[in-house]
């Protein structure tokens, strides 16, 4: 009886992979799975394989020149990101859509703004705003892979891109990404473009640091409203020389400002919960309102303050 030999296992066939596949895979992963056909040319990929891709479906034309990997899920990333390939290298993602690139809002935008030179010959897109204006060299960055106009303007441009509610895209770049001389410096080099106006009385707002300023927007929605009873800076802590913005006194309904996150400190935050939950162990009951309350849902506001008189009233009696 004879022995026979194990088999061989047999090899798998390696397809070959250039250069080319790996750097549009590359390309293709960081960029959400969209990529321009310049971008695919430079990697040494020839128009033949980029045809072939598109005639087999494996690619799709997203906008003249730009496509889409069938591989790839088509995300918010995928579209902002094509819209600013699609906008050539002297593009720039502007408003919204930089904001939400910056991580300034979660708000995925809509319609995609970009900025772009006067005399750059491209025609609008659907999905797509362009505006043509000269950009600023120090108003043009590269984050993620994409050119998106600074840190400063986006976030300038995106909260009067948004309205109401808008405030809150500054607010939190003034927190966390960028500094009030920086945001100015970007107002004035851009200083007479659509959205200037807004842009101006939202700079002003941030740079004001007096509590006063948003406590008096709130006395006057008060009166206007037709609420009394209120007094201001209402003491609480003589010792401490801690105060209630606006106090009504025998409902024990306190009001707190907050203002602009970006004006408060660490102490400041820690002394106002501390005093807040003083006052909630002394009965009393606390609201709390920001700036963007006070100047983009006022209505709200008087409404709130009314329902919290009337309970504490109710519950006196």
């Amino acid at each position: 009886m004879h022995n026979r030999a194990a088999p061989r296992p047999v090899r798998p066939m390696l397809v070959p992979v250039d250069d080319a596949d790996v750097w549009v895979a590359e390309i293709l992963r960081r960029q959400g799975g969209v990529i321009a056909r310049r971008q695919a040319l430079g990697t040494g990929m020839t128009t033949g394989r980029v045809r072939t891709k598109l005639d087999t479906a494996r690619w799709a034309t997203v906008h003249p020149s730009v496509y889409r990997s069938a591989e790839h899920p088509f995300s918010c990333v995928s579209r902002v990101t094509a819209a600013a390939l699609w906008a050539g290298a002297n593009g720039y993602l502007y408003g919204h859509a930089a904001a939400w690139w910056w991580g300034l809002t979660p708000i995925e935008p809509g319609r995609i703004a970009v900025v772009i030179p006067p005399r750059e010959n491209r025609r609008g897109r659907i999905g797509i705003e362009v505006i043509r204006r000269p950009l600023p060299s120090a108003d043009r960055a590269w984050y993620r892979s994409t050119q998106v106009t600074g840190v400063a303007l986006s976030a300038l441009a995106g909260s009067v891109a948004l309205g109401p509610g808008g405030g809150a895209v500054l607010d939190r770049a003034l927190q966390t990404k960028v500094s009030l001389p920086q945001v100015r410096a970007a107002y004035y080099r851009n200083l007479g473009t659509r959205g200037s106006k807004d842009a101006g009385e939202l700079l002003r707002a941030a740079a004001n640091r007096s509590a006063a300023v948003s406590e008096r927007i709130f006395v006057k929605l008060l009166r206007e409203g037709g609420i009394h009873g209120w007094r201001v800076n209402h003491p609480w802590e003589p010792a401490s020389r801690s105060t209630i913005d606006v106090a009504f006194v025998a409902e024990r309904l306190a009001i707190e400002i907050d203002g602009w996150a970006w004006h408060h400190t660490p102490d400041r935050f820690q002394r106002d919960r501390t005093k807040q939950n003083q006052l909630t162990a002394a009965g009393w009951t606390v609201l709390r309102f920001t700036w963007f309350d006070l100047t983009e849902r006022p209505r709200e506001v008087v409404r709130a303050v009314r329902d919290a008189v009337r309970r504490a009233t109710d519950h006196r009696f």
